[in-house]
C-alpha cells in the first residue's frame, strides 16, 4: 500500500534538488527575519517557528547537497544542468553559515562548536566533489569560484562564533593574566637582613583606600550615555556570566555609576547590557562588530555582488528555464540577506559604541568619518531607531486559586491530559498570561536595592547578609517580627503562603470587589515619598501620609498592583520555571495545595458560586471574592490552632496557613499593609535572582528574557552580587627602620 501517491512521488522525484534549494532558501529567509524579534518578545509560536527554521535550515542545506553528490545518470534523469548544479553547491554553503542574527538557538548549541566544525569541513569537501564533478564550462567557473568563496567565509564565520561563545572560551576570553602579588620571599628577607644586622626594623602595613558611597542624588542622562555606560560596564557583565569573581574596586565603580541613576534609566543600561550579552552568546556579534569583521562583511558583500554582475553577463547558454529562475532567486536572495545583516550592523548598539570617541590612536580616515557622523548627528538617528525595547518588557503571570478555581471539577478532557502529560503544557496555555513590567515596578525594585546599598555602608557581611534574606530584612525594618513565622521556612513555601494571602487580601480587602475592573499604567510615576522613609519610627509621617486621602489611595493602589503582579510572577516561575528558583519541592507542595483547596472549593461550591459558571463570563469574578472570604472564615474560626496539628506533615498543602497570614495581614491598616506586602514582594524576588545560577540566567535570553535576571544584574550592580570576593586587594606594607 503506497500512502504517497505517485504523481506526487514522481513529481519529488524529478524536482527534489530544485526543492530542497528553495527551501534551505526560504528558511533562511524566516531566521533572519524572526530571529530579530526573539529577544524582544516571549511568544511560544515565534519560538516554535524559529525552533523548526533552525534545525530545518542546517538538514535541508546538508541533504540537498547530499543529493547534488548523486552521479550524472541520476543528474540527467533529474533533468538538472551539470553547470548549474555545480553553482548551486555554494549558495548551499552560503545558507550553512547563516545568517548574522542567529548562530544558537540555545546555550547549548555553542558547546557543540566542535560538532560545526566538522560539519564545515565535510561540508565544504562534499561542495568541491560536487565543483569537480561537474565541472562548469568556462563561462560559469569564476562565478562559481567566487560564491565558493563567499560561502566558505560565511561557514567559518559561524563556526567561529560557536567557539567564541561557548561557556569555556568565554571564560578564558575573560581570565585576566596571572597575578602573584607582591614579592613576599623577597621582602622578608630585607626585614630579617636589617633584623640581624642589629636595626630596629618594622613592618608597617596600610589597606587600599576606599571612597564612601556616592551621596544621594540622581544624574539625568540620554539614550546614548546610557549606551556608553552599558559597554563600559559590559566586562562585569560576562565576568558574572561566567561566574569569575570580581572585586571590591568593581563594586565601588558600579555603585558610583547606577546610584546617582534615575530608576528606568538603570534598568534600561541592564536592558542594553543584556542585549549586548545576548548578541555575544547568539549572533556573530563578537566577529561582525570588530574591524576585521566589517571588513569581512564588506568583502562577503561583494563578492556576492561580484557573482550576480558575472552571471548575468555570462548570458543562459541553453540553461533550462527554470534553473536560470532558481539560480536568480538564489543571487538576488544573497545580495538582500548580506544587504539586510550591512544595514543591521550600522543599525545596533555595537555601532553607536564603535562611534564614540575612543581616545585610542586611530586611522586619520576612521576619525575623520567618526567627526563626520557626529557632526550630523546621524549617531543620534541610530538611537532613535533603535528605540528602547531591546528584550520582552514583560513577566508572565499565574494565580493558584484561578488555576483550582478553573479546575476544581475533573472532566474528561483533563482526565486525558492526566494520563498524557500534558496537563501542565495546557495549564501553561490556558492559565498564564503576560504584563507589561512598567516604571513602578522598576522604581520600587530599584529604591528597595537602594535604601539597601546604603544601608550596608560598603561592609561586605552585611551585603552578605541581605542576600539572604528573604522578607525578613523588611519585617523587621518595618516592626513586623510577628510575620516571621512564615519566612522561617524553605523559600517555595513561603513563596506559596505569601502568594495566596496576596490573593486573599487583594480579593477581600478594600477595592476587592473591584480588583478585576481596574487597569494600571505602566509608565504612572509612582509616589515613593513614603516608602523611602518607612521606618519603625515613622509613625507619624504615616499618619499625615494617611490623612491625604486622595494621595494616599493613588499610592496604595500601587503599591496593591505592584504585589499581586510580582506575587504572581514569582509563582509562575515556581511552577513553570522551578529551574530559576532555589532547589526545593515547590511542585510538590504545589499539586498538594491545589488538591485541598480543590477539594474545599468542590464542597463549598454552591456557596461561592462554582455551580453558576455557565451563567457569564464574569462569573469568575464573583467567585474570587467569594471564595477567598469562604477561605478567610476557615482561619478566622480558630485562629490559635496550627493545620499541621490537625491534618500532620505529609500532605505539604500550605493552603491553611497561607489562610491564617491573609487574616493577619487584613488587620493591618491598609496602606501599611500594601506598602509590607510589596516590599516582602521585592525582597523575595531579589532572593530568587540571586540564588538562580549564571547559567540559568544566561539562557533566558534568548527566549524575550526575564525580570528576574534584570534584577540579579542589577543587585550586582548595586554591589549585593554574590561573586564579589576579593576584599583587600594588595596590602600596602612597608619596611621602616627607627634610627
Amino acid at each position: 500500500m503506497k500512502i504517497i501517491p505517485t504523481k506526487i512521488r514522481k513529481l519529488w522525484s524529478a524536482e527534489e534538488i530544485r526543492i530542497l534549494v528553495l527551501l534551505s532558501l526560504g528558511l533562511q529567509i524566516v531566521l533572519i527575519f524572526v530571529s530579530l524579534f526573539r529577544k524582544r518578545c516571549q511568544n511560544t509560536l515565534l519560538s516554535f517557528i524559529l525552533w523548526t527554521s533552525y534545525l530545518g535550515a542546517d538538514y535541508v542545506a546538508a541533504l540537498a547537497l547530499g543529493n547534488l553528490l548523486n552521479d550524472e545518470t541520476e543528474a540527467s534523469e533529474q533533468n538538472i544542468n551539470g553547470d548549474l548544479t555545480a553553482f548551486w553547491a555554494p549558495f548551499l554553503l552560503l545558507h550553512l553559515g547563516g545568517p548574522d542574527t542567529i548562530t544558537s538557538y540555545s546555550l547549548e548549541d555553542n558547546e557543540l562548536w566542535k560538532r560545526h566544525l566538522l560539519g564545515l569541513v565535510l561540508e565544504v569537501s562534499v561542495a568541491i566533489l560536487v565543483f569537480v564533478e561537474s565541472l562548469p564550462s568556462p563561462h560559469l567557473w569564476k562565478v562559481a569560484i567566487v560564491v565558493f568563496t563567499a560561502g566558505i567565509i560565511k561557514y567559518t564565520e559561524r563556526t567561529w562564533a560557536l567557539y567564541s561563545a561557548s561557556m569555556d572560551r568565554l571564560r578564558q576570553s575573560m581570565i585576566s593574566k596571572p597575578d602573584p602579588g607582591p614579592n613576599y620571599v623577597k621582602f622578608m628577607q630585607e626585614f630579617h637582613s636589617r633584623v640581624t644586622a642589629g636595626l630596629n626594623a618594622y613592618i608597617w602595613t596600610e589597606k587600599e583606600p576606599r571612597p564612601p558611597l556616592p551621596k544621594e542624588s540622581t544624574e539625568k542622562r540620554n539614550a546614548k550615555e546610557i549606551i556608553f555606560g552599558a559597554y563600559r560596564f559590559f566586562p562585569t557583565v560576562k565576568r558574572l556570566t561566567v561566574d569569575l569573581m570580581l572585586s571590591f574596586q568593581d563594586r565601588i565603580e558600579s555603585q558610583t555609576f547606577f546610584l546617582k541613576l534615575m530608576p528606568t534609566q538603570a534598568f534600561f543600561v541592564v536592558d542594553v547590557e543584556l542585549s549586548l550579552l545576548h548578541d555575544i552568546l547568539h549572533t556573530k556579534a563578537v566577529h561582525v562588530h570588530t574591524l576585521k569583521g566589517r571588513l569581512v562583511r564588506a568583502l562577503s558583500l561583494s563578492l556576492v555582488v561580484l557573482a550576480f554582475v558575472l552571471f548575468h553577463r555570462s548570458g543562459r547558454h541553453n540553461f533550462s528555464e527554470a534553473d536560470v529562475i532558481i539560480t536568480y532567486t538564489l543571487l538576488v536572495a544573497a545580495l538582500g540577506l548580506e544587504a539586510i545583516a550591512a544595514v543591521l550592523i550600522v543599525f545596533s548598539d555595537w555601532t553607536i559604541v564603535a562611534l564614540q570617541d575612543s581616545g585610542k590612536l586611530e586611522s586619520p580616515y576612521i576619525a575623520s568619518l567618526k567627526k563626520f557622523i557626529r557632526f550630523f548627528k546621524l549617531d543620534h538617528a541610530i538611537v532613535k531607531i533603535l528605540g528602547v525595547k531591546r528584550w520582552s518588557n514583560s513577566m508572565r503571570q499565574c494565580n493558584l486559586l484561578c488555576i483550582c478555581l478553573g479546575d476544581y471539577k475533573q472532566t474528561t478532557f483533563t482526565r486525558i491530559l492526566h494520563f498524557l502529560r500534558l496537563k501542565e503544557l495546557w495549564d501553561s496555555y490556558r492559565h498564564v498570561e503576560d504584563t507589561i513590567v512598567g516604571d513602578d515596578q522598576k522604581t520600587l525594585i530599584f529604591e528597595e536595592l537602594k535604601k539597601k546599598t546604603y544601608g550596608a555602608e560598603g561592609d561586605s557581611t552585611e551585603y552578605k547578609r541581605l542576600r539572604a534574606c528573604k522578607g525578613e530584612w523588611v519585617l523587621r525594618e518595618k516592626g513586623y517580627t510577628d510575620f516571621d513565622w512564615s519566612m522561617n521556612k524553605e523559600f517555595d513555601e513561603s513563596v506559596l503562603l505569601w502568594h495566596i494571602a496576596t490573593s486573599i487580601c487583594y480579593q477581600t480587602g478594600e477595592n476587592g470587589a473591584n480588583a478585576d475592573k481596574t487597569t494600571i499604567d505602566p509608565h504612572k510615576k509612582v509616589n515613593f515619598r513614603h516608602v523611602k522613609n518607612d521606618t519603625v519610627e515613622s509613625n507619624k509621617d504615616l499618619e499625615a501620609n494617611q490623612s491625604s486621602s486622595e494621595e494616599g489611595e493613588e499610592a496604595n493602589y500601587d503599591h496593591r498592583k505592584i504585589s499581586k503582579q510580582i506575587s504572581d510572577y514569582l509563582m509562575y516561575l515556581l511552577v513553570f520555571q522551578p529551574s530559576l528558583l532555589p532547589a526545593g519541592i515547590g511542585k510538590i507542595r504545589f499539586q498538594d495545595t491545589c488538591a485541598e483547596a480543590k477539594r474545599f472549593f468542590t464542597d463549598n461550591a454552591r456557596e461561592i458560586g462554582l455551580k453558576d459558571q455557565c451563567k457569564g463570563p464574569s462569573w469568575l469574578k464573583v467567585t474570587k471574592n467569594a471564595a477567598c472570604e469562604k477561605l478567610l472564615e476557615v482561619a478566622k474560626s480558630d485562629p490559635e490552632l496550627k493545620p499541621v496539628e490537625v491534618k500532620g506533615d505529609r500532605s505539604k498543602s500550605v493552603l491553611f496557613d497561607a489562610c491564617k497570614l491573609a487574616k493577619d495581614l487584613n488587620e493591618l491598616e491598609t496602606s501599611r499593609r500594601w506598602i509590607v506586602i510589596s516590599a516582602v514582594w521585592v525582597e523575595m524576588l531579589c532572593y530568587a535572582a540571586s540564588n538562580c545560577n549564571s547559567y540559568a540566567h544566561a539562557k533566558q535570553l534568548s527566549q524575550g528574557g526575564e525580570l528576574l535576571t534584570h534584577v540579579w544584574l542589577l543587585m550586582a550592580h548595586m554591589g549585593i552580587g554574590e561573586q564579589y570576593r576579593i576584599e583587600a586587594g594588595h596590602a600596602r606594607a612597608k619596611l621602616l627602620v627607627d634610627i
